[in-house]
């Protein structure tokens, strides 16, 4: 895998969290290396859990869902890191 690659999965981790995952619609490690590898961005489930550890360092509102539907997703609600404009 190139450097580049390498790089890039974290703002795929990242883009995907934020496009497509909720509260309601949590999504699994697992999901986001599928979806990567699909992609044609070779990655592996441990990679994606240690992206995601590091965007929760950096205070992004990433969240784990307990209970039946477990996962990760992008706490909108608390989104201080994107800024958003309405009616543009």
């Amino acid at each position: 895998m190139s450097k580049k690659a390498k790089k890039t999965i974290i703002v795929y981790i990242l883009k995907i969290l934020y496009c497509y995952s909720s509260s309601a619609y949590p999504v699994t490690q697992t999901f986001i290396a599928d979806y990567l590898n699909d992609i044609f961005i070779p990655c592996d489930r441990k990679t994606v859990g240690r992206n995601i550890k590091y965007l929760i360092d950096m205070k992004l509102p990433i969240k784990r869902s307990k209970g039946s539907k477990r996962g990760y997703y992008y706490d909108i609600e608390k989104d201080n890191f994107f800024i958003r404009r309405e009616n543009i």
